[in-house]
């Protein structure tokens, strides 16, 4: 059940559109969580790798290692895997979210009724439909917020995306939102 998003509509705005995220659409980025799961897969391989070899130098018989030093080892070895495994873990949990567009805005909303964004459509430069699949698709709009960052001798830039992820009737939730981007354009000129 999509939640009340009235109480976050400005005076003289409108909803034209209000949805739910699905389990089974796809992503809005394909590539979105394929950093963090290689991430999580290396440091949980390598954890593994360090963890077997320290296990079979403390515990090997022929020297003398007091209980205290193998506990701490074991739990430290554990946590180590175990924090690699939960990161890959967290790339697969599916978490709901409700979108609603307004005729100036993109409010997004977690499961638990938190406003996660509430941001101006004038942003948009763009919106693509970027997958379909089980009658669920996924909307992607790239915005002309870039953030800019400096570190280790080098500019990097990140430019904002905001995302919907497996909406119901996505064409109709796409065919609504560049209306209202292109009416927005019209306006600004």
């Amino acid at each position: 059940m999509t939640p009340d998003f009235t109480p976050y509509i400005r005076t003289g705005e409108q909803i034209m559109w209000q949805g739910e995220s699905h389990k089974e659409g796809p992503p809005a980025d394909p590539k979105e969580f394929i950093g963090m799961r290689i991430f999580a897969a290396v440091w949980t391989l390598f954890s593994g790798l360090i963890f077997g070899v320290v296990f079979f130098t403390v515990f090997d018989s022929t020297q003398k290692v007091n209980t205290g030093t193998k506990i701490v080892c074991v739990l430290a070895g554990l946590l180590f895997i175990g924090a690699g495994a939960a990161m890959f873990a967290a790339t697969l949990i599916f978490r709901k979210e409700y979108y609603c567009l307004t005729d100036c805005r993109f409010i997004r909303m977690s499961e638990k009724g938190a406003i996660k964004q509430q941001s101006d459509l004038g942003h948009v430069l763009s919106a693509e439909l970027t997958g379909m699949k089980n009658g669920f698709g996924s909307i992607l709009m790239k915005t002309d917020i870039v953030h800019r960052s400096y570190s280790n001798g080098h500019h990097h830039t990140n430019r904002e995306y905001w995302k919907m992820r497996g909406v119901d009737r996505p064409e109709e939730c796409f065919r609504m939102l560049t209306g209202i981007l292109q009416i927005n354009d019209e306006f600004k000129q």
